[in-house]
């Protein structure tokens, strides 16, 4: 199998959308990568792309940020992902704990006519998954289980992984919110959206996102509030404040050292924001986190 990184002159000079081309070897409907050891995530969002099929993957260790469609979305080890054909997405690692991950695509013709439609709908809902809740646990022990048959190649391998995707996604399908975001609209403000995801810990003038995508500030206001119903400012804090929950989880940083590492001069408008986006605030999301750690983590 291999992965072509092609696009139209259109999407690569206007949109910087990627599209992923997977090619699959004759006969066999899945690809493994890296092949035997989890790979190291980029620190650093190189370009939203997508792919036209089903792409799992399962973080083995590290943290970092994914971007799903019009998603921003923490997470951390153990964790799964479950991307559908067609919605754009980009993920970076935490640089100070590196995220390890395997990545399966998945050629959706294994997938019979019997099937339901909505196996393939792209959900929304829950693009990331880790143990905390229920569903979330069964997902990923079948991604690993999935990862496990491709590794060991025994006899029935293949089939048995056909028959562990068809549960994955029978089960994602039930997190669905049922709502559709449509990847033009994201295509159209993609270039702010990557720079944002790179530098959101300086600041983010909008005459500069709007420079980047070629257009007006109000012009971007406007596609920002369509593509991701939100300004291009709350968007800044929406991934500062996810970058934030990440160091609360995986780092022994106090505090302040988040909230000047996630680009926040004033303590006092960091809790503010953190706590309007989450429902709580950083101390009182690292006093829960303290169950899941060994040791203390810094005031």
């Amino acid at each position: 199998m291999q992965i072509q990184s092609s696009c139209t002159e259109s999407i690569a000079d206007k949109l910087k959308v990627l599209y992923e081309h997977t090619v699959f070897e004759k006969g066999d409907p899945f690809f493994l990568w890296p092949q035997n050891s989890p790979g190291k995530m980029d620190t650093h969002a190189r370009y939203l792309h997508y792919h036209n099929e089903l792409e799992l993957g399962w973080c083995t260790e590290g943290s970092g940020i994914f971007f799903v469609e019009d998603k921003v979305i923490p997470f951390q080890a153990p964790c799964a992902s479950v991307i559908y054909q067609g919605q754009i997405h980009i993920a970076q690692s935490n640089p100070d704990k590196p995220a390890k991950w395997y990545f399966i695509n998945v050629d959706e013709c294994i997938l019979s006519a019997k099937d339901d439609e909505s196996l393939t709908a792209g959900h929304i809902g829950a693009p990331i998954l880790d143990d905390s809740t229920a569903e979330g646990r069964d997902i990923l022990t079948l991604v690993q289980m999935v990862v496990d048959e491709l590794q060991a190649k025994r006899p029935g391998s293949r089939q048995c992984a056909e028959w562990l995707v068809r549960s994955i996604l029978y089960k994602h399908a039930r997190l669905s919110d049922h709502r559709q975001v449509a990847p033009w609209r994201l295509a159209e403000v993609s270039p702010a959206v990557t720079y944002v995801s790179n530098h959101y810990a300086e600041p983010c003038p909008i005459e500069t996102l709007a420079q980047l995508c070629n257009m007006s500030v109000s012009t971007l206001r406007r596609k920002f509030y369509s593509a991701l119903e939100c300004a291009p400012s709350d968007y800044i804090h929406r991934v500062r404040i996810g970058a934030a929950t990440v160091m609360l989880s995986a780092e022994n940083k106090s505090i302040l050292e988040i909230c000047h590492q996630v680009g926040y001069m004033s303590l006092s408008s960091f809790n503010r924001q953190f706590r309007k986006l989450t429902g709580e605030s950083p101390r009182e999301m690292r006093n829960r986190m303290r169950k899941k750690h060994t040791s203390p983590l810094p005031e």
